[in-house]
């Protein structure tokens, strides 16, 4: 018997079925009849996302496909990694059940919820969920569910179970978490005043214990004009370089192509390789470029400063353009661990600005 496909199993299942599709970025909205799933962000906030943006490492971690900048800064390489697109660990917070409360709030899995009763007072409060073979919504009673459909006098949202959270739940989130408004119905359990209590400190957004809270990365600086400004943290400096040859004295040696290595850099530095038998510059650069910008993606901890190549490979202004545009995908795909030479950036900014003229917004 199939989890119906609205129960966090449901969707774990889903996600399995369809994950070739996932990987391959298929508009995939109407597999939850384009539901919304709710999530808690890396900063510890509510978010949504479609089914087809987000897959599941195991039944304990959820995983964003997103290139919002917001996210790829806490990018983490998992099952994309020949792809661009940033995999994000996030904590899931519920499915859209089409359901609406009292006040026409949407209601989703996960929020803690009280019945209302014929005299319009506050009744029973627990949790909403989805039976996994159970095609309607419900609410956690003592040894059955209340389903939504006998809540003849409607439902109030009183806040979300999504309270008293930690960061280590990015990393292993027990979905059972959610189920703490149950001890009501164990002897010396909480009283429905303290589920409220509780519940709606999370109402609007996630509470996490004092200490426990995300912590929030800052991005990097993208582009410098003095590369010593950049030389900072954990990075490596890259640098483009032609093919090999053999010198008589020192054996198999490369040209590499550098305005501004720093005199007194003793660090590793990795190449991009020319294609010497391409014609144009950047034909030669493209195919080790496209290699490179996915290995650094597959690196999101270490920072990659490329060295300035205008002067050493003599690009005049028309080069220069063709050649900043082989580095659209980091703008594209909003990648923040490469640090660019300054002209490149502002070739790729003009770009941008040239298609939203012409009525193509860039991606963001």
């Amino acid at each position: 018997m199939e989890h119906n496909k609205f129960s966090l199993e449901g969707i774990f299942d889903l996600c399995q079925q369809y994950r070739n599709d996932i990987y391959e970025r298929k508009d995939l909205k109407h597999v939850l009849n384009r539901r919304k799933v709710r999530f808690i962000n890396p900063e510890g906030k509510f978010d949504y996302a479609y089914f087809g943006d987000f897959y599941f490492k195991s039944m304990e971690r959820m995983m964003l496909v997103t290139k919002n900048r917001a996210y790829t800064r806490y990018h983490q390489c998992d099952q994309m990694g020949n792809s661009l697109w940033s995999t994000v660990p996030v904590i899931f917070a519920g499915v859209q059940t089409g359901y609406r409360d009292d006040t026409g709030r949407e209601i989703y899995t996960g929020d803690i919820a009280s019945v209302k009763g014929e005299n319009g007072e506050l009744g029973f409060t627990s949790v909403v969920r989805y039976l996994p073979y159970v095609e309607e919504p419900s609410l956690i009673c003592d040894n059955f569910d209340m389903m939504f459909s006998m809540c003849k006098h409607g439902i109030h949202v009183v806040g979300t179970a999504y309270s008293e959270m930690n960061r280590e739940m990015f990393d292993f989130f027990d979905s059972h978490f959610v189920f703490w408004s149950t001890s009501q119905f164990y002897m010396g359990g909480m009283k429905t005043e303290e589920i409220v209590e509780r519940a709606s400190s999370a109402k609007d957004s996630p509470s996490f214990i004092k200490g426990c809270e995300p912590i929030k990365k800052r991005g990097n600086k993208t582009l410098y004009s003095d590369i010593n400004n950049a030389m900072h943290g954990d990075f490596q400096l890259v640098c483009v370089d032609g093919d090999e040859f053999i010198d008589d004295e020192e054996g198999p040696c490369s040209t590499l192509y550098a305005d501004n290595i720093p005199d007194d850099y003793e660090g590793e530095i990795r190449n991009i390789r020319l294609n010497e038998e391409a014609d144009s510059v950047a034909d030669q650069l493209k195919d080790s470029l496209n290699e490179f910008m996915i290995y650094v993606h597959r690196h999101p901890e270490t920072k990659f400063i490329i060295c300035d190549f205008a002067k050493s490979l003599f690009l005049d202004e028309s080069e220069k353009r063709e050649v900043a545009k082989l580095f659209r995908p980091l703008r594209q795909y909003n990648i923040t661990n490469v640090v660019l030479p300054s002209w490149i950036t502002i070739w790729l900014v003009t770009e941008d600005t040239l298609d939203y003229m012409c009525g193509c917004i860039p991606n963001s």
